[in-house]
């Protein structure tokens, strides 16, 4: 079913540049590599003013969702999206080791406000002013993607090599060529806005609605750009284990498929267009440990003159310490503190005066309710339980805003890692999947991400918070 295109400038659809990472997970083969040459864009890189000293070593490849309404997303927007400027509203920046046996992929939130130093249109001439504490997804219209590598240079203090610039049609394409993509959410969803329908639990997304689901703000978390992020590391993560085990990767007429869906839609520095460069980053991820390929939020707060955007966090400075010295984001496990055993038993049981509410999506027959007596003997006395909850691979919690002391006692009880703060919410719900079905407490996965940023690596499976909208 085609969607019908929004008009309003307010409501304008985000491109996301998922596209251009689909491209390097799912790692073109030599013949779709040619014809990718032969069809894609390019531009200037190299438009920016940098700062001196930046690191180099691992490779690094700026990912740009550019949001033009033009040409062949003409059908996103009306006449006055068309002729607006382009905006780099997702940005990824993905970095692959030295010894190319471990990948980054960090993603900055649109609505960040930093530094945009000074840089020159390429094609115009143009020079455009360093601008202070602006919003990063203006950097596109300052000279083309040249100016966001820059901006990004500067500040992770990383040498970028290549960018892949992206829009809406290549999402579509790529995600129907290689039969869809397995989400999952924890409400059903219909997002009016992006046009996403899902019913709760897992489902396969492809062609509009895999668009949708990338693009989608409104049903996911708490509504903001960085709970859109977890949905689009989920979606990219389920790729690449899909790919993998399918073996795609291996597959020539696959992979001319995958090039020929993509390459009227992107556009590349010149160097990205060398063939070993590809192919070099391709055979990366035929091979790579998933649970070496760690997806980030840069380390952020809400921004000091308005609580609506956002600004780096004093943790961004060891977080980009770790890009520059060439380190997984993934922090090595702690040693288990001493405990005595008879500890938890001796504690009083505190009288906890919000509600929770279990949904049991374990498959398996009245664990809810069995779970649910844990959380009433930690002081939860408000409990209720619906063991009809669709099942769900992984369990996780939505909370109202201010209770997060309380959202977090419960995921202790089962070593519940997902929690996502909502304000469609007035007390705690927690989905009970599978992996709680034969055990109290899930064995911990050891994925705690440099600096106390959110994220997951890829090997992971995960389940979206999110609300019908």
């Amino acid at each position: 079913m085609l969607l019908q295109p929004q008009k309003s400038q307010r409501l304008k659809w985000l491109a996301f540049g998922c596209i251009a990472m689909l491209l390097l997970v799912l790692g073109l083969g030599g013949f779709a590599l040619a014809r990718l040459r032969s069809n894609v864009h390019t531009a200037e890189m190299d438009v920016g003013e940098l700062v001196g000293n930046l690191a180099s070593g691992s490779l690094d490849i700026l990912v740009i969702g550019s949001d033009t309404r033009s040409g062949n997303n003409a059908a996103y927007g009306d006449e006055a999206d068309a002729e607006s400027g382009a905006r780099s509203d997702v940005m990824m920046l993905l970095q692959v080791s030295e010894d190319r046996q471990m990948v980054n992929v960090v993603s900055f939130p649109r609505d960040l406000m930093v530094d945009i130093p000074k840089c020159t249109d390429a094609e115009t001439g143009q020079v455009y002013a360093a601008s202070e504490d602006t919003q990063i997804n203006e950097s596109l219209e300052r000279g083309g993607p040249g100016c966001t590598v820059a901006t990004i240079s500067n500040i992770t203090g990383v040498e970028i090599d290549h960018f892949m610039l992206v829009d809406f049609n290549a999402v579509k394409a790529l995600s129907s060529v290689v039969g869809g993509v397995q989400v999952c959410v924890t409400e059903d969803i219909d997002d009016t806005y992006s046009g996403l329908k899902l019913k709760a639990g897992t489902s396969d997304v492809e062609g509009e609605q895999a668009l949708a689901f990338l693009r989608s703000r409104h049903g996911f978390g708490d509504g903001s750009d960085t709970a859109r992020i977890r949905a689009q590391q989920s979606f990219l993560s389920s790729l690449l284990r899909k790919v993998q085990s399918e073996g795609t990767l291996s597959n020539p007429g696959m992979l001319y498929r995958m090039a020929e869906a993509v390459t009227q839609n992107v556009t590349v520095d010149k160097g990205m267009t060398d063939l070993s460069t590809l192919v070099s980053v391709g055979s990366i991820f035929s091979t790579v440990d998933l649970s070496k390929v760690v997806f980030a939020t840069v380390p952020h707060e809400p921004y000091v003159l308005d609580d609506n955007k956002l600004q780096l966090s004093t943790e961004s400075e060891a977080f980009f310490t770790k890009l520059q010295k060439d380190e997984s984001l993934v922090e090595p496990p702690s040693e288990p503190a001493a405990t005595d055993e008879t500890a938890e038993e001796d504690v009083d049981p505190l009288n906890y005066a919000v509600s929770v509410s279990v949904s049991n999506g374990s498959g398996v027959d009245d664990r809810g309710s069995a779970l649910a007596s844990a959380i009433e003997d930690r002081g939860f006395k408000q409990t209720t339980v619906n063991e009809n909850a669709v099942e769900y691979a992984t369990s996780s919690i939505v909370y109202p805003y201010g209770f997060e002391a309380e959202a977090q006692a419960v995921a202790d009880i089962f070593g519940i890692t997902t929690l996502t703060p909502s304000d469609q919410y007035i007390g705690i719900e927690v989905v009970v999947g599978s992996d709680l079905a034969e055990h109290d407490k899930i064995e911990s996965q050891e994925t705690d991400i440099a600096s106390g940023a959110t994220g997951q690596t890829a090997d992971q499976v995960t389940c979206q918070q999110s609300f019908g909208y």
